[in-house]
């Protein structure tokens, strides 16, 4: 029913490096966790929550641009370059490609957040629902941008070096923004999401506008591409 959809959400889990990202920090989480399982006392006046899924956070705001550009930088670029995009148009329509598309790559990871969240409220026998949702946005935020910036660029070896470079310059900018009230980091503020996750409350939901931005001209970039 959804063709596009569960060949990227499939493929995603058959790459190595999806694997070793899993692993990685499946890893880490569970390192993380059952070392604050043995020592409590690291616990002691802070919040519990923030410390459990510090690893998953500190990984997803810091690399988040870079993991996921490592494994679908080319995206919707790739289809284009092979010519297998005029395929899929004969079969469905420019939207649900990008939709499906978006959907499949987020949902790879969703799950792949799901195993680290449940396994780190296994340890500390509590739910982190608001660090999830919290996290969950980013990706949704980042996925977007990719989907938006393979559209923009029909290159994938191009995309691929974007994808690194924002990977390094998105979070040292998104970082010093939230913290800095100099006027020129201001707009910074609002177009990533770093501000907003740190911040929290109503303004999560401006990553998600910008993800829906992103997603509306990508669609509006191949429906009138010549393909």
């Amino acid at each position: 029913m959804f063709p596009i959809l569960k060949q990227e959400f499939t493929s995603s889990f058959k790459s190595i490096k999806a694997i070793l990202l899993i692993l990685f920090l499946t890893i880490s989480s569970v390192f993380t966790a059952s070392y604050l399982t043995r020592h409590p006392e690291l616990l002691a006046g802070v919040n519990q929550s923030s410390v459990y899924t510090s690893s998953i956070k500190f990984f997803i705001l810091f690399f988040g641009f870079l993991f996921v550009s490592a494994l679908s930088h080319d995206i919707i670029n790739r289809e284009i370059e092979t010519r297998t995009i005029r395929l899929l148009v004969t079969k469905t329509s420019r939207f649900r490609i990008i939709a499906e598309k978006f959907l499949g790559s987020l949902f790879f990871w969703c799950a792949t957040l799901s195993i680290n969240f449940l396994i780190v409220s296994l340890y500390a026998k509590q739910l982190f629902w608001m660090d999830y949702v919290t996290i969950l946005i980013v990706i949704i935020y980042i996925t977007s941008f990719n989907i938006f910036l393979s559209t923009m660029i029909t290159k994938p070896g191009l995309t691929m070096f974007l994808g690194i470079f924002f990977g390094i310059i998105v979070p040292i900018i998104g970082l010093w923004s939230a913290f800095s009230e100099k006027w020129y980091m201001v707009p910074f503020q609002y177009i990533l999401p770093y501000h907003a996750v740190i911040v929290s409350g109503i303004q999560l939901l401006i990553p998600v506008l910008w993800s829906g931005l992103f997603l509306a001209i990508a669609y509006l970039k191949l429906k009138r591409k010549d393909l």
